[in-house]
């Protein structure tokens, strides 16, 4: 199908490419304040089957005069890279944290650019009256990633990947956290679609906020394409336990 010219071929969003020659692309999206370096650990075990298109998101990365961030515009141009880009024009999808957050709106704005999706870290927060510091909060915590060693921080966070956070500005922070709180849900989409609510235990525990994941679910669970599948498991208890997927 002929791309439209809606003037987006004038926007330069970066992204790095693997392996064209593989059999189906696979498009990876990043989450908030970092850049698609963040796939290094990921990018060699899927390079040798897959085509794989690794974006810098608007407002990230070498994407950083891309401007402004919000979810939507996001899509907008991750649909394009894909018509223009992947296999036959459709791409596996792949996001993590704001990221899962872009991917969700892609395939519910633009399914017919999407085989199926795996996303990871979803969330929506509920407003309240701390909204307003979420800003404050993703810039003071990307900070101190930089200024304290990363072997400290690593220990600290039981040898969790820290990923690789360029440069970010609070105007970024403010464009990011509106992708991430509740003001509206996702519409169904028909798009196979597998969503993960992960945990882990250490000295700084952390677990994704799996009634969103559910949530999320649900929705999906509406779309009445006769090819729409969902799987379900687990509950929310397992996430006490390290590593432990609730698969939803």
């Amino acid at each position: 199908m002929p791309v439209r010219d809606d003037g987006l071929d004038q926007v330069l969003l970066h992204y790095t490419e693997h392996n064209p020659s593989g059999h189906a692309t696979v498009l990876l999206i990043h989450g908030a304040l970092t850049s698609g370096q963040n796939w290094d650990l990921v990018v060699p075990h899927l390079a040798g089957s897959y085509h794989l298109l690794v974006p810098d998101l608007p407002g990230h990365g070498q994407s950083r005069n891309v401007k402004p961030f919000s979810a939507e515009y996001a899509a907008r141009l991750l649909e394009r890279l894909i018509r223009k880009h992947a296999h036959n024009g459709k791409a596996h999808v792949v996001g993590h944290s704001l990221g899962a957050n872009v991917a969700i709106e892609l395939i519910t704005s633009y399914p017919q650019v999407v085989s199926d999706a795996f996303v990871s870290g979803f969330a929506k927060y509920p407003p309240s009256r701390y909204t307003a510091c979420f800003p404050y909060g993703f810039w003071v915590e990307n900070r101190l990633t930089k200024l304290i060693p990363r072997p400290v921080v690593g220990w600290v966070m039981d040898g969790t990947d820290l990923g690789h956070s360029g440069p970010c500005s609070m105007q970024l922070c403010r464009q990011v956290v509106p992708a991430m709180v509740e003001s509206t849900w996702p519409s169904p989409w028909p798009a196979r679609t597998l969503i993960v609510a992960a945990g882990k235990s250490g000295i700084l525990p952390t677990s994704d906020r799996a009634q969103d994941a559910r949530k999320l679910m649900d929705i999906g669970e509406r779309e009445e394409w006769t090819d729409s599948r969902r799987y379900a498991s687990a509950d929310e208890a397992s996430l006490e336990s390290p590593s432990t997927l609730v698969i939803c």
